[in-house]
């Protein structure tokens, strides 16, 4: 099963800062640290940030594995109750690990407590609450597999007992045996139809297989349907508070499942609760998107509102041929195109746009070409059994010739500008640069750089009354 993960705490540095005040925030020599009901679903980065843990709480989360513990090899008490862990795993690392609390956990498969065995500091094991504790001779199996163990699930253990389970130690061992495999079969088949059930939709048969042809779909016009629009029908609506009360309120039965979609609905209200005390607007969250209707067939949306055309629709010898009106400097990179036998869609920067194909297309033989003038996409889909070979002449190349007339003006200017004209270079070098030889009509262009040269004025005599100082430097 695959959960939402989007609002579960992860284990991360500014966390265990926070929670490593009793020791002025040093992580690197932290013994002890706290974090208990913090909805965290996996445990990462203990094992390398604070490698000299000797007492962890994690009870009352979402973990469902023990892992990245096994480097802790100073850890002495771990505690993991109220947890989602099916498996005892990922401990033989710690050794000298003395109490390990497992309370109410899922644990069914009651063979892999024999993990535990390499640890020889352990004294106290606590797994009350978990299926394998409904099993016959659940704690003489324990004890047969654990010797080093002086108390389970509180109780002490006596001498008496032990020798009593290892009089009866083969006959334990076959009857455990089956009762594991019997548990872990059962929980397998009940998260397969768990997840059967989850992903059963009308006409999902393993692909999404969209027939636009049956029924009277196929002769209504496409319809773009705009995101906030009362036609919007692809979005999940935010629940009531009926709805939430009818959630609290109904029987369910204790899973993994259930605990975290009990923690989800928990966390979310007491965000709610959070932001109401300090006066904070809820923020509004999107709805959960659906591209397919309940039937399967996929949803026309075009949420930028991009004109496109589709041609190819009447003719049984042409391919579809969709002609999208992108941006001319929008870069590729930001283009996500899927075509499918009965839609295709195109994400520009998280914008959907999806259309319903009115005929069944080859994906596998479609070509998408993007216009260096225009900018459009052009994407040219074979319809199914049909052979085209390429290049086609799209609608997109129309554009790009409208546009070259456009921007070349005449003719005989555009043809004339397609071909290469090249500089004359003379044969010796020369010391300044000559104008003139870059221009089409060089005399011409001589007779304007001469008009605009300063002629030079012959100096005239001095005035009678002028004095020749010698101390003034001469005027050049």
């Amino acid at each position: 099963i695959i959960q939402n993960t989007t609002m579960a705490t992860r284990i991360t540095m500014d966390l265990l800062r926070k929670r490593a005040e009793h020791n002025d925030c040093e992580i690197t020599t932290l013994e002890e640290i706290t974090l208990h009901q913090q909805d965290i679903e996996r445990i990462e980065l203990l094992d390398t940030a604070c490698r000299d843990l000797k007492i962890l709480y994690l009870q009352n989360n979402l973990v469902a594995k023990i892992e990245h513990v096994s480097r802790l090899r100073q850890l002495e008490y771990l505690n993991l109750a109220l947890n989602n862990i099916k498996l005892i795993e990922g401990l033989d690392g710690c050794e000298m690990l003395n109490k390990l609390d497992l309370t109410v956990n899922f644990v069914a498969d009651l063979r892999s407590v024999k993990s535990l065995a390499v640890n020889r500091h352990l004294e106290q094991l606590y797994l009350v609450g978990n299926p394998c504790t409904q099993f016959d001779n659940y704690r003489e199996y324990v004890l047969n597999a654990l010797p080093q163990l002086g108390e389970l699930d509180g109780t002490k253990v006596t001498r008496t007992e032990r020798i009593l389970a290892a009089q009866r130690r083969e006959e334990i061992d076959r009857q455990i045996e089956r009762d594991s495999i019997a548990a872990t079969k059962k929980e397998a088949a009940r998260v397969a139809k768990m997840q059967a059930k989850k992903d059963k939709k009308p006409g999902f048969d393993g692909s999404w297989y969209c027939d636009t042809q049956s029924g009277g779909a196929a002769k209504k016009e496409a319809k773009i349907v705009e995101l906030g629009s009362s036609d919007e029908s692809e979005e999940e609506m935010e629940f009531t508070a009926e709805e939430e009360a009818a959630f609290w309120k109904e029987e369910e039965e204790f899973t993994p499942e259930s605990r975290f979609d009990t923690a989800i609905r928990a966390k979310k209200q007491r965000d709610a609760t959070e932001a109401k005390k300090q006066g904070r607007p809820q923020k509004k969250k999107r709805r959960k998107r659906r591209y397919f209707k309940g039937d399967g067939k996929p949803l026309n949306m075009n949420d930028s509102g991009v004109q496109f055309e589709l041609q190819g629709q009447q003719e049984n010898g042409l391919p579809l041929v969709l002609d999208l009106y992108l941006y001319k400097y929008l870069d590729t990179s930001q283009v996500d195109l899927d075509v499918q036998p009965w839609y295709i869609r195109v994400v520009v920067k998280d914008k959907v746009f999806q259309l319903a194909l009115p005929e069944e297309v080859s994906p596998d033989k479609a070509v998408a070409e993007r216009s260096k003038i225009t900018g459009h996409l052009v994407v040219t889909m074979p319809k199914e059994g049909q052979e085209v070979k390429f290049p086609v002449n799209p609608i997109g190349r129309k554009a790009e010739e409208a546009a070259a007339k456009a921007g070349g003006g005449d003719g005989a200017a555009t043809k004339g500008s397609s071909e290469r004209e090249l500089l004359e270079v003379p044969d010796k070098p020369t010391s300044g640069i000559n104008i003139g030889s870059i221009v089409t009509d060089a005399a011409e262009a001589a007779k304007l750089l001469g008009k605009g040269r300063r002629e030079r004025v012959a100096p005239r005599d001095n005035d009678e009354d002028f004095v020749d100082d010698d101390d003034v430097p001469p005027l050049e």
